[in-house]
C-alpha cells in the first residue's frame, strides 16, 4: 500500500471516527419506556444528524402506539364490563322500585338518580378508547 493511500485512510478514519452518541427515550404505557441510541460521527453534518435522530424519533412513536392498543384494549374491556355492571343494577333497582316505591333506602333511591349518568360517562370514554384504538391502528 502507497503511503498517500494509506495516509488517504487514516485521515478518513479519524473524520469518521465517533465523538460522542445520542439517547432518545419515550414512556411507553404500564410505566415500561421505549428507548434508542445512537453514535454521532466526526465527519457528520447537522442535517444528518437531524435526520437520523427524526428517524429513530418516528420509530419509538410508532411503537409507542403499537404498546398502546392492547392497553386500550383492556381499559374498553374493563369499561364494558363496568357498564354492564352498572346497568343491571339500575335495572333490578328500577325492578325493585316499582314494586315497592317507598321502600328503597336513601342510597339506593340516589343510585337511580346517578346510575344513568354513570352509564353516559363509561359509554363517552368508551368512545374515547374506541377511537382512540383505530387512530393508532390506521397509523401503524
Amino acid at each position: 500500500m502507497s503511503e498517500n493511500t494509506q495516509a488517504s485512510q487514516e485521515a478518513t478514519a479519524a473524520t469518521n471516527a465517533v465523538i460522542g452518541n445520542f439517547s432518545l427515550t419515550l414512556p411507553a404505557p404500564n410505566g415500561a419506556q421505549l428507548s434508542v441510541s445512537g453514535y454521532i460521527y466526526g465527519d457528520e453534518s447537522r442535517a444528518s444528524l437531524d435526520d437520523r435522530m427524526d428517524v429513530c424519533r418516528e420509530a419509538l412513536i410508532r411503537q409507542q402506539h403499537i404498546l398502546e392498543i392492547p392497553v386500550l384494549e383492556e381499559k374498553v374491556r374493563m369499561m364494558e364490563t363496568a357498564k354492564l355492571d352498572l346497568e343491571r343494577a339500575y335495572a333490578d333497582l328500577l325492578e325493585r322500585q316499582k314494586k315497592a316505591p317507598k321502600s328503597l333506602p336513601s342510597q339506593e333511591q340516589a343510585n337511580v338518580k346517578n346510575y344513568p349518568i354513570q352509564i353516559k360517562k363509561i359509554e363517552e370514554e368508551l368512545a374515547k378508547a374506541q377511537a382512540r384504538i383505530a387512530e393508532v391502528r390506521k397509523a401503524g
